[in-house]
């Protein structure tokens, strides 16, 4: 009996104190801020999205990976969108305690894989994005973060 008393004062002194950290762990928060044009080639360019990651913990958080979701408006339907680059990011990603770092992430493209957005964009100068994606955090406790931004490119920037 003595025993099974013992072990249980031990589980709890274990099990106390990751709950206490468990409910002052805040959500770090993931947000797009923009894309902007890196550069045009030929064949297709390379867009840059800007990922803030604002960390309110008071200890270190780094990530282990960011995957991203890049749409354009489908010009064969409707309010209907298509997904001309997709990827993932898996080098790691540190943000201090209290802090925030913006990260860009390089999304390459194909012009033959733009569609309509490549017609607005000779006409106009601009055209419309959609994109999504999880940042997954390693340190101290896994879990994915959520994005999602949508606006305008234009050859001056975003809008």
């Amino acid at each position: 009996m003595k025993l099974h008393h013992r072990s249980l004062i031990a589980a709890l002194l274990l099990v106390l104190p990751l709950a206490a950290c468990s409910s002052v762990v805040q959500q770090p928060e993931v947000r797009l801020e923009g894309i902007r044009v890196g550069g045009i080639g030929l064949r297709g360019g390379t867009l840059y999205a800007m990922v803030h990651i604002t960390n309110p913990n008071g200890f270190d958080i780094a990530t282990e990976s960011l995957t991203y979701d890049l749409q354009v408006p489908d010009p064969d339907e409707a309010g209907g969108w298509l997904s001309f680059s997709q990827g993932t990011i898996t080098e790691r990603i540190s943000v201090d305690e209290n802090s925030s770092t913006v990260v860009e992430v390089p999304v390459p493209f194909r012009y033959e894989d733009m569609g309509g957005a490549l017609r607005a964009i000779m006409d106009t100068g601009t055209f419309n994005y959609r994109v999504s994606g999880d940042v997954r955090l390693a340190e101290p406790f896994g879990r994915t973060i959520p994005y999602t931004k949508s606006g305008v490119v234009s050859l001056d920037g975003i809008r």
